[in-house]
């Protein structure tokens, strides 16, 4: 279920003092299974984009296309669509309501009217998903740690079955922990064929999950490629006000010292494999 802009631009406000163009000119294509970072300053446009995702913001000009439905065109049924494109907002635990787990997470499949023996299963399988066990489906979700309420309102979009999971930071306010457990669930989705889009302001996080990284600045689509072939271009980066990976930095350090690493580390686990593999071919130099 391909996500498809058509050289769309957004204007906030249009023909008031107030006018802002918030996207200007956007083309991508996001294909089936893959997980997306999205990264860019603030005020780049990174909201603006994927609120465009599911409809609930519609093109000043322009097309977005979710499995070839026009989310433009006023015949579009939005609400199926954002039964295929869920879309998690910071502090989503925020907006849990239910006096149980359970009346939580079936909120939306109720929605859809299903039947009960199907709102159950989905429930119990999104919670399955997120880790969470089924015994805690009676408990308050308001007694609940916060990585825990995070898990409980990402499972109340799960239980949507969406094809497609966009979140917008959702590891903020998390502790180090939390937040590991988060993405690594996250990380997970494509695998078992979900499309994944995260905005986050993690460098590190994103060059660890993502498939494929998407720099905004101004509106505008800045950079497109792999986590290695974005990182590497530090400079351009650093230019618009984004840092970099803490294995790119470390990298660049060793490197100015005259370790011979490549040039494409982003990660942690890559740079200690390629310091490994230095150390390793020093010691049987000097054996030699």
């Amino acid at each position: 279920m391909p996500i498809v802009f058509e050289a769309v631009s957004h204007i906030y406000q249009p023909g008031t003092p107030f006018e802002w163009k918030a996207l200007e000119d956007v083309s991508l294509t996001i294909p089936d299974g893959e997980f997306w970072g999205i990264i860019g300053p603030t005020g780049s446009g990174k909201s603006t984009l994927i609120q465009h995702m599911n409809g609930l913001l519609r093109p000043t000009s322009g097309r977005v296309l979710v499995d070839g439905l026009d989310l433009s065109d006023r015949k579009t049924d939005l609400r199926k669509v954002r039964q295929r494109v869920g879309l998690v907002f910071q502090y989503p635990e925020h907006q849990l309501f239910g006096e149980t787990i359970f009346e939580d997470v079936a909120f939306g499949p109720r929605n859809m009217q299903l039947d009960a023996e199907e709102v159950e299963r989905r429930v119990m399988t999104a919670l399955e998903r997120v880790g969470l066990p089924k015994e805690m489906k009676d408990r308050s979700p308001f007694g609940l740690s916060g990585g825990q309420a995070r898990r409980v309102a990402l499972a109340g979009v799960l239980a949507m079955e969406p094809r497609v999971l966009i979140l917008d930071e959702p590891t903020a306010g998390l502790d180090p922990q939390g937040r590991r457990e988060i993405l690594n669930l996250v990380g997970r989705f494509p695998e078992m064929g979900m499309t994944v889009v995260l905005v986050s302001h993690s460098m590190d996080d994103v060059a660890e999950y993502a498939d494929k990284v998407l720099v905004m600045h101004r509106g505008r689509v800045h950079m497109l490629g792999t986590p290695r072939e974005l990182f590497a271009r530090r400079a351009e980066l650093e230019a618009i006000g984004l840092g970099v990976p803490a294995a790119v930095v470390l990298a660049d350090k060793l490197r100015e010292r005259g370790w011979p690493l490549p040039p494409d580390v982003v990660t942690m686990d890559q740079a200690v494999a390629a310091i490994k593999a230095v150390l390793v071919g020093r010691k049987e130099a000097e054996g030699l």
